[in-house]
């Protein structure tokens, strides 16, 4: 399967958005954690170290493209639950609505770009791995 210089360009600016996200998330830590506790979130410190590493691995591995797949459908079973826990624009009121749709939105449209991601990975891998068979008939 061929690319473009494009792909690695596109691959890599979505891995910086987790990146970003995950750094943001060690910075503010106690914030985070104070607000994931102020929804009822149990466990909030444990879950916040397990997206902190998720975020900033899965980020990592985009940037450089090293296991981009796995992380490409990491990231995206991940988007999910945070999208529909973090931005119910249904439960918002009327001053949040716009701003929580918009979150919400953003998120789906990450989620759609991980599922391409991951798609292309995997097909670029199954592409390899037959060229590896051919190579090895022939020689």
């Amino acid at each position: 399967m061929e690319t473009t210089k494009l792909y690695p360009v596109g691959r890599a600016l979505v891995g910086v958005l987790f990146l970003a996200s995950g750094i943001n998330k060690i910075i503010g830590f106690g914030y985070v954690a104070g607000w994931m506790n102020s929804l009822g979130i149990p466990a909030a410190g444990l879950l916040l170290a397990g997206a902190i590493l998720l975020e900033v691995g899965g980020g990592l591995a985009l940037v450089t493209g090293i296991q981009a797949k796995y992380a490409a459908l990491a990231l995206a079973l991940f988007t999910v639950p945070v999208t529909l826990i973090f931005h119910g624009f249904w439960h918002a009121d009327a001053a949040e609505f716009q701003n929580q749709l918009n979150h919400f939105l953003k998120n789906v449209a990450v989620f759609g770009g991980l599922l391409a991601l991951f798609d292309f990975e995997r097909q670029r891998a199954t592409s390899a791995a037959r060229v590896n068979v051919l190579r090895s008939r022939a020689a």
